[in-house]
C-alpha cells in the first residue's frame, strides 16, 4: 500500500545582490558581537565503535551503583571502566575499553548561553524524587509555567517553573515556588520547546532596542538549528534597524542551512524506500533561493532516483526481450515470472538481477544461461550462479508451492505439497533456503483489519480487549503502521513497542510513529521517516497495573509479532523491543528471556525485578539502551537499579544508559533523535547464530536459545513468578552450548531432553554425521536432505531468514 501525500516545507526566496568582501566583513562584525555575549564552554568529543558520538563534559567512573549499602563493601575501586558524558541536558553512560573508539578530542562546545532573571528561592527542599507527571502547561512570554505532579501521599501539587538559562542544546528550568519552595534543576532539550514559543519569550525578555541582543538572538537560533526562526527574527530585526540593513546578506547562510536541511530529508526518504517522498522534495525545490552547488546536489539527486527507476526499466525491457528470443515452449512458461518482475522491479528488488546485468552481454554466456540468470536470481537472489534454464524455470513452481505451504492452515495440504516437491527438479534444501528470505509476504491479513482513514494501519483482534488468559492459540491482537510508500518486496526493520498494561496500543503507535497527518496522508513520526514498520501488541488483561513476568504476557508478544512477519515484509535480522514505563519492564524481561529473537532493547523507564536480576549473561547478545531521568521514582534510579545496570557494564556487552538531568518518569520526545541514531547503526542488528553460548533461564517458556531447545525445566529452576516472593530459592539454570571440531556438538542445560535444531551456518556439514554429546551416550545423526522440516521451522516461526534444517532429539 503506498501513502498518498506531499512534503510541506519553507523555504526562503530572498537573494539579495551583494559584494564577497562586503559578506566577509559583515559575518566577522556579527560574530564579534555574538562573542562578546556568550558563555564559551570547552567540550569533548568521543566516537564510539558503533560510530556514534558523544559530546559533553566527561569523566571515567568506577560503578553506576549509588547505593551507599551496596558501594561501601567494595572497598577502594581503583578501576574506572565506565565513561560518563555529560552534555548538560544528559548524562551518557558506556564502558570504556568496550563500546569506545578512540580517545576524546577537545571541541567547541555550545557558543554562548542566554539567561533569565527568575528569582528562584534562596532556599529550598531540594527534589530527589519526582512522582507521576499530571499536567504541564506552555511556557508564557516570561519563559514560566506550571508543573502538577503527583506527591507522596497522592495530593497533587502545582510547582511553578521558569527557564533561567537556555543555550542551543538544553534549556535550565528551575522551581520558583516561594511556599513551600523546591530546589529543582530540571533540563529540557531546546529544540523541543516550539520556535514559536522561544520568540515570544525572547521578545519580551530581549530589549527589543538592543541590536546587539537582538542578533545574539539570530545567532542562538542559528546554533540551535532552528533556521526559520532564525530567518523572521533576522529580517524583523533588519526592518526594526535600517542601519542593520547590510546584515541582509546573513540571510543567504541561513536560506543554505534550510535548503541543505531538505536535501537530508530528501536522502533519508529515498534511501528506506520512499523515493516518492523525496522526489516530490526535491523537484519542488526553490531553486532561485540557493547557490549554484546546491542546485547542482538537487538535480544529482533527483537523477539518482530516476537513474534506478530507469535501469530496472532497462533491466527488464532487455529480459523480455531475451526470452521472446526463446522457443515457444519455454518462452511461454516464463512469461508468468516475466510480468511479476516487470512489475516489481525497484530499487529494492533491482540486486537480483546483479547476475544478469553483469553477464547478459557476454559473449561465453549463452541466451538461455542469462535467462536462467535472471530467473534464478529474482527467485534466489544474487550469486545464485545457477544457469540451467531448466532448473531455473522449475523453481517457478517450487517457489510457489513454498509460499503456499507458509501461508496453508491445511495440514493434508501441507503434506500433498511436501510429495509435489518431491518430484520436482530445483526442490533441493539449498534452493528453498536461499528462496525463503525473498517470498512476498505468505499471508494476507484478516477481513476487515485494514484501517479505512489511515493508510497503511491495520489492528488485528480487537485491540480494545487483551487476550484471553488461557487462550495461548487465539488470534493475537495487536495494531501495526506501515510505512508511506510500503513495498512488500522490500525488507523493513521493526520496533515492537509496550504501551503500559493498562493503556490503548495507539498511545506507543503515536509515540514511535506519530500521529495521522490528513494533509499528508500519514503519520510522520520518526519510525515513519526512517522506514520503520510499528508493532504494538496488546499484552495486558483486564485491570492489570504492572508486568507480571509470566509466559502469557511473553506469547501476547511474541505471537503478535509472528503473526505480523507472516503478513508484512518484516527484516527479521532487525527487530527491535521498545517501551515505556511497565511495557518498558516487559520489553526489557522478553529481551533477555529470547535473546535470539531481537536486534536491539530500548528501556524507557523501566524498572527491573524478578528474572531481569538473574538474566544478565543473556545481555550480552543484545545491544540495551536504557533511558531515564535522574529524579524518576522515591529514590534514584542508579540506587534501585545501579548493581543491575553495573552487570551491563562489561567489555563484551553493548549497553547505553542515558540519564536526564532533574526529570521524572517522562515519555522522553527529545531523545526520539538520539533512539533512531542508535538504531540504525549497522552493528545493531540481529547477531549471527553463536556457536558456543552460554545463558541463564529459570521460568517456563524461556526454554529456547538459539539452535538449543529445553524440554521441562526441572523443578527447581522452574519457578513461578506469580509466587516469587513465596520462592524460597531463586537460581537461574545455566544453558550452554558449543559446536566443536569433527562436527560435534556439546549441550548442558536445566532438562533432561533437548531438541537440538541444525543449520549450516552454524559449523555444522550437514553431509557427514553429526554427533551430540549430553550425558553419557552420544546421540548421533545422519541428515537425509528431506525439506519437511525447514518448511515447518519457517511456517511456526516465521522467521524466513534463518530456518532450520533439521533437528535432533537429545537423547
Amino acid at each position: 500500500m503506498t501513502a498518498r501525500f506531499s512534503p510541506v516545507f519553507r523555504l526562503a526566496v530572498f537573494r539579495p545582490a551583494v559584494s564577497r568582501p562586503a559578506v566577509i566583513r559583515l559575518l566577522v562584525v556579527a560574530l564579534l558581537v555574538v562573542i562578546s555575549h556568550r558563555v564559551a564552554r570547552a567540550d569533548q568529543r568521543v566516537v564510539l565503535k558503533s560510530g556514534i558520538t558523544l559530546q559533553g563534559l566527561m569523566a571515567e567512573i568506577a560503578s553506576l551503583n549509588q547505593n551507599p549499602f551496596d558501594a561501601g563493601g567494595r572497598g577502594d575501586v581503583k578501576s574506572r571502566p565506565i565513561l560518563l558524558v555529560d552534555d548538560g541536558l544528559r548524562r551518557v553512560y558506556v564502558h570504556r575499553r568496550g563500546m569506545v573508539a578512540g580517545p576524546p578530542q577537545d571541541v567547541r562546545g555550545v557558543e554562548q548561553t542566554i539567561e533569565f532573571k527568575q528569582a528562584p528561592p534562596l532556599e529550598g527542599r531540594p527534589v530527589q524524587g519526582i512522582g507521576d507527571i499530571l499536567a504541564v502547561s506552555d511556557f508564557n512570554e516570561f519563559g514560566r509555567r506550571v508543573i502538577t505532579v503527583r506527591g507522596p501521599t497522592g495530593e497533587s501539587l502545582d510547582v511553578i517553573q521558569g527557564i533561567t538559562e537556555i543555550n542551543s542544546r538544553y534549556a535550565k528550568i528551575e522551581a520558583l515556588n516561594k511556599k513551600p519552595a523546591y530546589e529543582w534543576d530540571m533540563r529540557v532539550a531546546t529544540r523541543s520547546i516550539p520556535p514559536a514559543t522561544l520568540q515570544r519569550i525572547f521578545r519580551r525578555r530581549i530589549d527589543q532596542t538592543d541590536l546587539d541582543q537582538r542578533l545574539v538572538v539570530v545567532r542562538f537560533f542559528i546554533e540551535a538549528g532552528l533556521h526559520r526562526a532564525a530567518e523572521e527574527e533576522l529580517t524583523r530585526t533588519i526592518r526594526d534597524f535600517p542601519e542593520a540593513k547590510d546584515m541582509e546578506a546573513q540571510l543567504i547562510g541561513i536560506v543554505q542551512q534550510q535548503a541543505v536541511q531538505l536535501i537530508d530529508e530528501a536522502k533519508l526518504r529515498a534511501s528506506v524506500g520512499q523515493e516518492q517522498f523525496a522526489r516530490d522534495i526535491l523537484s519542488r525545490f526553490p531553486m532561485n533561493a540557493v547557490g549554484r552547488t546546491t542546485r547542482i546536489t538537487v538535480r544529482d539527486e533527483l537523477a539518482r532516483i530516476d537513474e534506478l527507476q530507469q535501469q530496472a526499466q532497462s533491466l527488464a525491457d532487455a529480459l523480455r526481450q531475451d526470452i521472446e528470443q526463446l522457443d515457444e515452449a519455454p518462452r511461454d512458461a516464463l512469461q508468468p515470472i516475466l510480468n511479476e518482475i516487470q512489475a516489481n522491479l525497484s530499487s529494492a528488488t533491482l540486486p537480483r538481477l546483479n547476475d544478469y546485468s553483469r553477464l547478459r552481454q557476454s559473449d561465453t554466456v549463452t541466451l538461455e544461461e542469462r535467462v536462467a540468470l535472471a530467473v534464478a536470481g529474482w527467485l534466489l537472489g544474487p550469486g545464485s550462479g545457477e544457469q540451467n534454464l531448466t532448473v531455473a524455470t522449475a523453481l517457478v513452481q517450487v517457489r510457489d508451492l513454498v509460499s503456499e505451504y507458509l501461508g496453508s492452515a491445511d495440514a493434508d495440504r501441507r503434506a500433498g505439497i511436501l510429495e509435489e516437491l518431491k518430484s520436482l527438479e530445483g526442490a533441493q534444501i539449498e534452493y528453498i533456503a536461499r528462496m525463503l528470505p525473498l517470498l512476498h509476504p505468505v499471508k494476507t491479513w484478516p477481513e476487515g483489519s485494514e484501517d479505512p482513514d489511515v493508510p497503511g494501519l491495520y489492528r488485528i483482534g480487537d485491540v480494545s480487549q487483551p487476550p484471553a488468559v488461557d487462550d495461548l492459540d487465539a488470534t493475537p491482537n495487536y495494531m501495526i503502521q506501515l510505512p508511506p510508500e510500503y513495498d512488500p518486496l522490500r525488507e523493513y526493520p521493526c520496533l515492537v513497542v509496550l504501551s503500559p498494561p493498562n493503556a490503548p496500543p495507539e498511545l506507543e503507535m503515536t509515540y514511535w510513529a506519530g500521529k495521522y497527518d490528513p494533509v499528508q496522508g500519514a503519520r510522520s513520526g520518526q519510525a515513519m521517516r526512517h522506514g520503520y514498520i510499528v508493532v504494538s501488541p496488546v499484552w495486558g488483561i483486564t485491570e492489570q497495573r504492572q508486568y507480571e513476568y509470566t509466559p502469557r504476557e511473553h506469547y501476547a508478544v511474541l505471537a503478535a509479532l509472528r503473526h505480523a512477519m507472516r503478513r508484512a515484509s518484516i527484516d527479521a535480522d532487525r527487530v527491535y523491543l521498545a517501551g515505556h514505563g511497565e511495557g518498558a519492564t516487559a520489553a526489557w524481561d522478553i529481551a533477555l528471556s529470547h535473546p535470539d529473537h531481537w536486534a536491539g532493547l530500548i528501556s524507557i523507564n523501566g524498572e527491573p525485578s524478578k528474572t531481569i536480576q538473574h538474566y544478565f549473561p543473556n545481555a550480552r547478545h543484545i545491544p540495551l539502551y536504557f533511558v531515564m531521568g535522574e529524579s524518576s521514582g522515591p529514590k534514584a534510579p542508579l540506587i534501585r537499579m545501579g548493581p543491575i545496570l553495573d552487570d551491563y557494564m562489561h567489555v563484551r556487552n553493548d549497553a547505553t544508559v542515558v540519564m536526564y538531568r532533574g526529570r521524572g518518569a517522562e515519555p522522553y520526545f527529545e531523545e526520539l533523535p538520539e533512539m533512531f541514531k542508535w538504531l540504525n547503526v549497522s552493528t545493531h542488528v540481529r547477531k549471527p547464530i553463536p556457536t558456543d553460548f552460554e545463558a541463564a533461564t529459570m521460568r517456563s517458556g524461556d526454554q529456547y536459545f538459539w539452535w538449543l531447545e529445553l524440554g521441562p525445566l526441572k523443578p527447581l529452576v522452574d519457578l513461578n513468578p506469580v509466587l516469587w516472593d513465596q520462592e524460597k530459592r531463586k537460581r537461574a539454570g545455566k544453558v550452554s552450548g558449543e559446536v566443536g571440531s569433527g562436527n560435534q556438538i556439546r549441550i548442558s542445560g536445566p532438562a533432561d531432553n533437548f531438541i537440538v535444531w541444525l543449520r549450516p551456518e552454524m559449523g555444522i556439514d550437514l553431509s557427514q554425521q553429526v554427533v551430540i554429546r549430553y550425558g553419557t551416550s552420544p546421540t548421533r545423526f545422519d541428515f537425509d536432505f528431506d525439506v519437511e522440516t525447514i518448511l515447518e521451522d519457517a511456517r511456526q516461526r516465521a522467521d524466513r531468514k534463518r530456518p532450520y534444517w533439521a533437528k535432533v532429539p537429545v537423547p
